[in-house]
């Protein structure tokens, strides 16, 4: 990732649930002491963009998709303990603090070997295992790379609705009703023989939370305004993705032969130089 990426790493739409309160100098110093360290200031300045949730970005080998905030939610960098792991591993959870994982497995500010320059360590707390992933938190930022899910962009001035009629006119194929449930915006969904064919936008929501969850009433109103799930492509391009790459082919290349545009979402991105 380039540092010109920093300003954009978080994932749009933001899931509101994991994004903590606006960061503050109390609320920063109060954690530091709780975790008996201080922050990379790389840490804090991503932190005073948007303060933890979903970023847009991962580890080349490595599942990697949140920095955790700091707050009073969850999940939140000050809420870890590693009294059950204890006996379970034969490395020292004592100087590690997770900003992502699943109770499985954990990225790690790593303060065991220098307590005010963290490394970044991977913990795999099943399989006993552990994996130095940079020397410093900067050095892990340069290795993210842009997650764009095997997504291809459609370059269109159609509306969304416009485009899902013509390819099921051309692929001779139906789409269900859109689903917004999963990620907060409308997602196109179709059979294509025995794949599966998605459509979805590029402009989406700020912000979503379910209605289910718990302070939807309190959250709801940050839906609002629109952003770019990628702003380095237009907010007209549209997006498809198809499960099976030999379907994907016969599908893309009956589109094109009907002058629809498609590229590998992927190419906008210039890679990094110093990588």
């Amino acid at each position: 990732m380039k540092e010109s990426d920093i300003k954009n790493i978080w994932q749009v739409p933001k899931y509101l649930p994991y994004v903590q309160p606006s960061l503050t100098d109390e609320i920063l110093a109060n954690a530091e002491k709780e975790i008996g360290y201080k922050l990379p200031k790389e840490y804090i300045d991503i932190l005073k963009i948007q303060n933890g949730g979903y970023i847009r970005f991962t580890l080349p080998e490595i599942l990697n998709e949140q920095i955790y905030g700091i707050g009073p939610f969850f999940p939140s960098l000050t809420d870890y303990n590693w009294t059950d792991y204890e006996d379970t591993v034969g490395f020292e959870l004592t100087g590690l603090v997770p900003f992502d994982g699943d109770g499985h497995w954990y990225l790690c500010l790593d303060y065991r070997q220098n307590n005010t320059q963290p490394e970044i360590t991977f913990i795999d707390t099943e399989s006993d295992y552990e994996k130095p992933i940079a020397k410093t938190f900067q050095e892990y930022l340069k290795l993210l790379e842009i997650d764009t899910g095997n997504e291809f962009v459609i370059e269109t001035d159609f509306t969304i609705e416009d485009l899902v009629k013509k390819i099921s006119s051309i692929a001779v194929i139906k789409f269900e009703e859109p689903d917004s449930f999963a990620h907060g915006y409308p997602i196109y969904r179709s059979k294509y023989n025995e794949s599966w064919v998605w459509v979805s936008p590029n402009k989406v929501p700020s912000g979503f939370i379910r209605e289910s969850d718990d302070r939807y009433e309190e959250l709801k109103s940050q839906m609002l305004p629109t952003s770019l799930r990628y702003p380095e492509i237009s907010s007209d391009y549209l997006f498809i993705n198809v499960s099976d790459d030999l379907q994907r082919q016969s599908l893309f290349d009956s589109l094109t032969k009907q002058g629809i545009k498609i590229s590998e979402a992927k190419t906008y991105f210039e890679r990094s130089p110093n990588r």
